[in-house]
């Protein structure tokens, strides 16, 4: 398990890295690149989980070892995974009846999920490299492995705020109703992971075939819109 110290320093690498590195790619994408709009955010946030996912890996990599080492069972492993998606997705599909009915029918977006469909649009290679692969992992250790682990609390009261501050980052953009939905959903990742003896590639894997069904159903639902004239 990771030290108090590492785990420390990963988190302020997250909040740090998040904003730095994406302005780190600014200028290379105006200057050198000629980026411009949603290409230049597509490319910013690429470049910004890249480092994150790499840095994140390299620190807690003696854990993804071990973890490793530990799935004994390759179709129970699978068999999880099935189960992990029935979940992630019930869980989401309550948030938004809750968010429906405070919210009522005309509530907005949430615009994390709209700069996605956008993002989708203009660069869907880097979104979904990013949303299906760095994003779900550098999240997983930060949600999951640092912040359920950070106090010598029950797992129970980490699993609860972990997925409180999940909910909250992803809604930093807008629609703060929408973060009972993400909450919900990092409630269950909480679970998966605690349910999984705190196995970090469990709920990893869920996370990527989670988010690349969600995307991947997205991707094609905008095609067929597209495609059909139904917009």
């Amino acid at each position: 398990m990771l030290s108090n110290w590492k785990k420390v320093s990963m988190i302020v690498i997250y909040l740090l890295g998040t904003v730095l590195f994406s302005m780190l790619f600014v200028p290379i994408g105006v200057y050198l690149l000629g980026l411009s709009g949603m290409y230049l955010l597509a490319g910013a946030n690429f470049f910004a989980y890249f480092l994150l996912c790499a840095i994140l890996l390299f620190l807690s990599r003696d854990v993804y070892k071990e973890d490793f080492k530990k799935i004994e069972s390759w179709p129970k492993f699978i068999g999880q995974m099935g189960i992990g998606l029935l979940l992630t997705f019930s869980s989401i599909f309550i948030g938004n009846l809750i968010v429906m009915f405070i919210g009522g029918t005309q509530v907005e977006v949430a615009e994390n999920q709209e700069m996605i469909e956008a993002l989708l649009n203009t660069t869907p290679i880097l979104i979904m490299i990013t949303a299906i692969i760095f994003g779900p992992i550098v999240e997983e250790i930060i949600f999951r492995l640092v912040l359920i682990n950070l106090f010598n609390w029950k797992p129970i009261y980490g699993v609860i705020f972990s997925s409180v501050i999940f909910g909250l980052f992803h809604v930093l953009v807008g629609g703060w109703i929408h973060i009972i939905t993400y909450s919900l959903a990092g409630l269950v990742f909480g679970y998966f992971y605690l349910k999984n003896d705190k196995n970090i590639w469990h709920v990893t894997v869920l996370h990527i075939l989670h988010n690349g069904l969600t995307i991947g159903l997205v991707f094609l639902l905008q095609h067929l819109v597209a495609l059909y004239g139904l917009a």
